[in-house]
């Protein structure tokens, strides 16, 4: 049962009761999947502080302003459920990346910017659906459950509204691009379950 952490703002109780993740327990077989949630969380509002950076399209602006306040919530209720001393080392590197992959996935225009947001969320809920399987055969664990639910459906209308930019068929080039972009959520996660 995680208790609320010191130093927890009145704000952040709020959206970890909302979830509700005040009282979750996190069985020892999750901690890897949860200290690759938290990482992930992390690249995420990364990846919308680099895309907030296109001041040129505001149609990109508009969706990384509107994603990045969930994607916020989740990362307060990662932080809630994964100690600091159980977080991925590699946490600065994340931010950098996601960071990069955000603006990045800009320079070449909305269409782009929504392939690449398909994409990550696309991996991130096959994420989220695993851990939420692997749960079904773990009896006493409905809470954390329910929050891992919550967290996949918000990402899941992520990559719908990022999919509604999308027209027509995609390119080579697009093609190449989702396959990295893909390739590297999967690395990542790999990474952030062991170090």
């Amino acid at each position: 049962m995680t208790n609320l952490q010191e130093n927890t703002t009145s704000h952040q109780i709020r959206i970890i009761k909302e979830y509700p993740a005040d009282s979750v327990a996190v069985p020892l077989a999750m901690r890897a999947w949860m200290r690759s949630n938290h990482a992930g969380e992390t690249g995420a509002v990364w990846i919308y502080r680099g895309a907030l950076l296109a001041l040129w399209s505001p149609k990109i602006r508009r969706m990384a302003k509107n994603h990045i306040q969930s994607e916020k919530r989740h990362l307060v209720v990662m932080d809630q459920l994964v100690p600091v001393e159980s977080r991925c080392r590699l946490l600065m590197i994340w931010k950098i990346l996601g960071a990069g992959l955000g603006f990045l996935s800009t320079l070449f225009g909305y269409k782009t910017f929504c392939s690449t947001i398909s994409a990550v969320e696309s991996f991130v809920e096959e994420h989220y659906n695993e851990q939420i399987e692997f749960l079904n055969d773990h009896e006493g664990y409905s809470d954390l459950q329910l929050v891992l639910k919550r967290c996949c459906a918000e990402e899941v209308h992520h990559r719908n509204d990022a999919e509604s930019g999308l027209s027509g068929q995609r390119g080579i080039l697009d093609k190449i691009w989702v396959s990295l972009v893909e390739n590297g959520s999967v690395a990542a996660v790999s990474i952030a379950k062991i170090i």
